[in-house]
């Protein structure tokens, strides 16, 4: 599921504390726990091992009262120390509805460093589709001790409080993007307490999350605030057909929308929430309880664009800077995580149902997809090949084409078979590698994956030196711009990196010919 800031020299931070700041050498053999001072405050964190960590650390006030649906105001500085040893709430969604989430939290390796080089930074910005999910969700021990780089997750608002606009609004339609801006704009102001650079930031997400990095990339709001970026399984142009998310669900067409649509859209779910005043709408709204507005979460699942942080549509907007690098990818299998979990809950795929699904997808075209794509022997595997394609993988070659254009792309995809599900395997399902199992390669993913018993998974020994290679590769691009020797993306032909079970032997592919993309261009012109 968003970034802005402005670049302030290493030795300005410094001078703007009450004190200098440590070095990461101080903080670690702090008996207290580590201490930095940032432009804010002084933090006092906890040592974990072979990382520093420094929780729910505020980087705006409160979006609560008149600052609801409003741009994320500064952070009032505090006297003293502020406790950061424990992260802060997720932003409201399903049953959480704590208004006062925008916090993040720093992972810094307890190892050593050179001040005269300080580490690279990376920014995550999480998945769950501009409408769920938190920075919490990933642990970055793995990625900020072995990659050397200092991680900063971030928590945003989502759904009805991030994206809603109604006339009225100052930048209606991207409350989340602006919150994304500002986290990193607090990166710039405090990186170098923790040892981090606030020139080489790095930002990068899955999913929502890296849909949102894509926008990034092309908001002057945030022109200067980040050197890199990652787009994983997510781009500008990612879309799901009709049955995307499983059998009857609607179509997305985009994680974008014109400001006036959003407006017109907004309007419509405040009269569904009884807030029928045109002239008074914006204040009824911030009246209501935040349980109340989440019903409507479901209605406002894009941002708008047409304002100050958005001022073209991402699908076709230049970036803002050319000349960033980026990483931009997707797994093999995507979607085999929406047919597994329908298996799951005991509403399989069939083959009978094929058609129809494709017919309420493509319409017209749906005969020619299902030529393109014949059911074989697993109707699940045929239909997840369809919306892995047309949703994820070619619209991703659309936006490195586009993107490489104005600067350095380099494409990889993910394609362990074996990895971890996000959501148990049943039996006679082969999930691989689908939607967010290149998660478990980065990151720690706490409670999950999960067996049908409950018991949790760990990775294997070949799937460790995997995690290795994946490690080094998103560091590697931290410190140089390059995840290592892979191919330079030229056009939808290019050989991009291919992750397989087999780490020792690393492979190319064009996924352009192995996902259809051609296919899908004729048939979505």
């Amino acid at each position: 599921m968003r970034s802005a800031i402005l670049v302030l020299a290493a030795a300005s931070v410094l001078a703007a504390c009450s004190a200098p700041a440590p070095s990461t050498q101080d903080i670690r053999t702090a008996a207290v726990g580590p201490l930095v001072r940032t432009a804010d405050g002084a933090l006092r964190g906890t040592s974990d091992g072979d990382v520093l960590r420094f929780r729910g650390v505020p980087y705006a006030q409160p979006p609560t009262g008149n600052l609801r649906w409003a741009p994320p105001a500064a952070v009032r500085p505090w006297a003293g120390e502020r406790a950061a040893d424990r992260s802060g709430p997720q932003c409201p969604q399903g049953t959480g509805t704590d208004e006062d989430c925008l916090h993040l939290d720093v992972t810094v390796p307890a190892a050593r460093y050179d001040p005269a080089r300080p580490r690279p930074v990376m920014v995550w910005l999480h998945g769950g589709g501009f409408s769920g999910g938190t920075g919490t969700d990933v642990d970055p021990r793995r990625l900020a001790a072995r990659g050397d780089v200092v991680v900063v997750t971030v928590d945003f608002r989502i759904g009805v409080l991030g994206n809603l606009a109604v006339p009225g609004m100052t930048d209606g339609g991207t409350f989340g993007l602006q919150d994304q801006q500002a986290a990193l704009a607090w990166v710039q102001r405090s990186a170098a307490a923790f040892g981090g650079d606030p020139g080489n930031v790095t930002l990068f997400g899955q999913s929502g999350g890296a849909v949102a990095v894509c926008g990034q990339l092309t908001s002057p709001a945030a022109r200067g605030l980040f050197a890199k970026a990652i787009l994983q399984s997510g781009s500008c142009d990612t879309t799901l057909a009709a049955n995307a998310a499983g059998p009857g669900t609607p179509a997305f067409g985009s994680f974008w929308r014109p400001l006036a649509t959003a407006e017109r859209s907004g309007l419509q779910v405040a009269a569904a929430l009884g807030c029928h005043d045109q002239a008074a709408v914006l204040t009824c709204l911030r009246g209501l309880p935040v349980d109340r507005l989440l019903t409507q979460t479901g209605a406002v699942t894009a941002a708008a664009f047409g304002g100050r942080t958005l001022p073209g549509d991402p699908r076709t907007a230049p970036p803002a800077r050319p000349g960033r690098p980026v990483l931009s990818g997707t797994t093999s299998d995507e979607q085999r995580l929406v047919s597994g979990t329908y298996r799951l809950l005991g509403k399989p795929i069939t083959e009978a149902q094929y058609p129809e699904l494709l017919k309420a997808g493509f319409g017209a075209d749906a005969d020619a997809v299902a030529r393109e794509y014949p059911v074989g022997g697993s109707a699940e595997a045929a239909w997840a090949a369809v919306y892995t394609d047309s949703g994820f993988v070619c619209p991703q070659v659309r936006t490195d084409d586009r993107l490489a254009a104005h600067g350095p792309v380099t494409g990889y995809e993910f394609a362990d078979r074996t990895a971890p599900p996000l959501i148990p395997a049943t039996p006679g399902f082969e999930p691989g590698a689908s939607h967010a199992a290149d998660l478990f390669y980065l990151f720690d993913i706490k409670d999950r994956p999960l067996h049908l018993d409950g018991s949790v998974y760990g990775l294997t020994a070949a799937q460790q030196a995997l995690a290795a290679v994946v490690v080094d590769a998103w560091g590697a691009f931290a410190h140089t711009g390059t995840p290592g020797a892979w191919p330079a993306w030229h056009g939808p032909g290019s050989a991009v990196h291919r992750f397989t079970a087999d780490a020792a032997h690393p492979a190319t592919t064009v996924v352009a010919d192995a996902h259809h993309c051609a296919f899908w261009q004729r048939i979505t012109r």
